[in-house]
């Protein structure tokens, strides 16, 4: 076995350092109107992303130490941690919005979906691994994935947040797929799901809305009100041009009501116009790229996994946060990984980037052993 000295992947620690960093201007061009318009402090927005953009980058290199097996010890302790917390915010959590999504630390705000969507991709990782073949089986080898899903997307309903339902789903999808679960099992769970997620999606009016005004079916005032954000949006892009209106030269700013969260890219479109956005959509495209490099050599079938799960977690957080700003599916509420406002998902973004370091460090560090010579254990029933 051929071994080298042990090193990072600096293309994708470069990548997310340069998203986090920037993000600090970005977001406070995007949100200096907005928060004075709320009586908050511009200079207060500014030094609270600093911070925690400061934090989450010391998390990612702290977390990058630890060896990634580790994480597969505590997996299920993570996943209890997630049920306690989802319960907690339905009890005592923080109104935002008319949706309760929040626990408020006093320092921060934490968002409890966002740890369950971590737990999710490290229990996941370790329960396919141990289970080997007997994934295939349906009640002792995929229901137990299925009841993760179902209690996480219940309690996550009731908040309500349904894209980070979605996310969720998808996630433990495409995990199941690469575990090698059966096709028949995936493929009912994903017609019962559309089913379900279908009924869940109209019973209440402003998704509904939201549904149909995407659909081109929505007249009056709703219409007018849900149209609000989505032209707003499309015009922040469209004004930057090639080179943008330049850093603190937004209009919309003024105008969108999640300016440095969920619209932040289509701030950026406008002060930074195309080659910002293409400059943004190359960096998300090399960690993708070094995730797939990654799960290639990774040491282990857990170590695929792990890498596969973040890949996919960051990737389709991505592409929906932007499909969403240039109006190619329903308005939803999901930030952009390493550059939206907010400590929750900057923090767990970083330690997910983290571990990618260190499975990077033990993959340049030694030759890969072959999928084929991986033996699972067949246990844990959860």
């Amino acid at each position: 076995m051929t071994t080298t000295k042990p090193h990072i992947d600096w293309l994708i620690f470069f990548s997310a350092l340069t998203l986090m960093l920037f993000s600090i201007a970005f977001v406070y061009s995007a949100g200096i109107f907005f928060a004075t318009y709320k009586g908050m402090r511009p200079e207060g927005l500014l030094m609270s992303h600093f911070i925690k953009v400061v934090l989450a980058i010391f998390i990612m290199m702290l977390v990058s130490k630890i060896d990634y097996h580790n994480w597969s010890k505590i997996s299920i302790w993570l996943m209890f941690a997630s049920l306690i917390s989802l319960i907690i915010v339905l009890v005592a959590g923080k109104q935002v919005g008319g949706a309760e999504r929040w626990i408020n630390l006093g320092f921060m705000t934490f968002q409890p979906s966002e740890l369950a969507k971590f737990s999710m991709i490290i229990h996941f990782a370790t329960l396919i691994n141990r289970k080997g073949e007997s994934i295939k089986e349906l009640k002792y080898g995929y229901l137990p994935f299925m009841l993760w899903i179902a209690l996480f997307s219940a309690l996550i309903a009731l908040q309500p947040n349904f894209s980070m339902i979605i996310i969720l789903f998808l996630i433990g999808m495409f995990m199941l797929y690469l575990g090698n679960a059966d096709l028949k099992h995936l493929l009912t769970t994903f017609g019962l799901t559309i089913l379900v997620g279908g009924i869940y999606a109209i019973s209440a009016s402003y998704r509904l809305n939201r549904l149909l005004f995407y659909l081109g079916m929505l007249e009056g005032k709703e219409f007018e009100k849900l149209s609000y954000q989505v032209e707003n949006s499309l015009v922040a892009i469209g004004s930057g041009g090639i080179f943008g209106l330049g850093p603190g030269g937004s209009h919309q700013n003024l105008l969108l009501s999640e300016p440095y969260t969920d619209f932040i890219l289509s701030i950026i479109g406008e002060e930074y116009g195309f080659i910002g956005l293409v400059s943004i959509i190359i960096l998300f495209l090399i960690i993708l790229w070094r995730g797939f490099y990654l799960a290639k050599r990774a040491p282990d079938r857990f170590g695929f996994l792990l890498v596969s799960g973040i890949i996919f977690s960051i990737f389709i957080s991505f592409l929906i946060n932007a499909f969403v700003n240039t109006a190619l599916i329903p308005t939803t509420g999901v930030p952009l990984p390493f550059i939206s406002y907010g400590g929750t998902s900057i923090f767990f973004s970083a330690i997910l980037i983290g571990i990618l370091l260190n499975i990077s460090i033990q993959v340049s560090a030694s030759k890969p052993i072959k999928k084929s010579e991986i033996k699972p254990k067949i246990n844990y029933p959860i």
